[in-house]
């Protein structure tokens, strides 16, 4: 499967941070058919390219790590660039490629499918905490590394700059949102929410592989689901966490944390989640697009 996406727009402004590298675009040359999984951080984006990477593949028995085989294409994690690229070359069948970029950060591909997942923002919060803990390489002062109190007061005031989109905020969570999907920009985009992907892996593969266009047996859609489950995943943790293997985390099964919604329930005072609420509605108005955001349900 060779053919070219041509660009039928490009993209609206570029989004940089200490990862994210515009320039890294250029690893992957899209083709008609390839599937760009598009997702904040911390949303079930490892989950989702695994299931869609079984699916295209026809197997739960993957050739390849998944981060190998479905980069982060505009990171830099420490793979040349030129890696990437030949890796992402060599595959024949659809490509499943990441990025943590809204859309009107990468153009739009004539034939190329986005697939949005989305979760509340305080459980993204939570696991972002996890997450910067989880690293061997400490960033000293790192916003998620504060007492709650103080981190959380952070996350909800920050502002979004676009040349440091990777510090995570409320205000780039909502932004990624808002540009990606209440924009309407990308034709025919599929969105998933991380509440209702929990509420029934099975359903959420099926809905995957109707949303590609792949058509999936009922006992690969039995296998994927089965391998999927947080338990398999965190076990192969090394097969499946972005850079496992390679010592950037101090345990490649504490990538995955948890597999639940809800994780900031009991953690936060009534006054830190009604500076949430407020904060939330000024920066999505939209009261049906805002519900949509916390819980899903579609």
């Amino acid at each position: 499967m060779d053919d070219p996406a041509s660009v039928l727009a490009p993209a609206g402004r570029e989004y940089r941070g200490s990862t994210t590298d515009p320039l890294r675009w250029t690893t992957w040359s899209p083709r008609k058919g390839d599937i760009l999984v598009c997702t904040p951080p911390k949303c079930g984006t490892t989950w989702t390219q695994t299931m869609l990477a079984m699916l295209v593949n026809g197997s739960a028995d993957l050739p390849d790590k998944v981060p190998v085989l479905s980069p982060w294409v505009d990171a830099d994690l420490g793979v040349s660039a030129d890696e990437v690229a030949t890796t992402l070359a060599a595959q024949k069948q659809r490509r499943v490629v990441k990025t943590h970029t809204p859309a009107d950060g990468f153009p739009i591909w004539e034939g190329v499918k986005v697939i949005a997942v989305y979760r509340h923002p305080l459980d993204i919060f939570f696991s972002l905490r996890k997450h910067e803990a989880n690293k061997r390489v400490v960033t000293p002062d790192h916003p998620m590394s504060l007492p709650v109190p103080d981190s959380i007061r952070r996350f909800i005031n920050d502002p979004v700059d676009p040349d440091d989109f990777d510090k995570d905020t409320l205000a780039s969570l909502t932004l990624h949102y808002s540009e990606t999907v209440l924009s309407g920009r990308y034709p025919n985009l599929d969105v998933f929410h991380y509440s209702d992907m929990l509420r029934d892996g099975h359903r959420t593969v099926q809905h995957l592989a109707k949303a590609a266009g792949i058509e999936a047996s009922a006992e690969l859609i039995d296998q994927v689901a089965a391998a999927t489950v947080f338990g398999a995943m965190k076990a192969r943790a090394v097969d499946y966490a972005p850079v496992g293997g390679t010592g950037y985390w101090k345990s490649d099964a504490g990538f995955f944390d948890s597999g639940s919604s809800g994780k900031w329930e009991g953690q936060l005072s009534p006054a830190e989640i009604d500076l949430f609420n407020t904060r939330l509605a000024e920066l999505v108005p939209d009261e049906k697009a805002r519900t949509w955001l916390l819980a899903g349900g579609s």
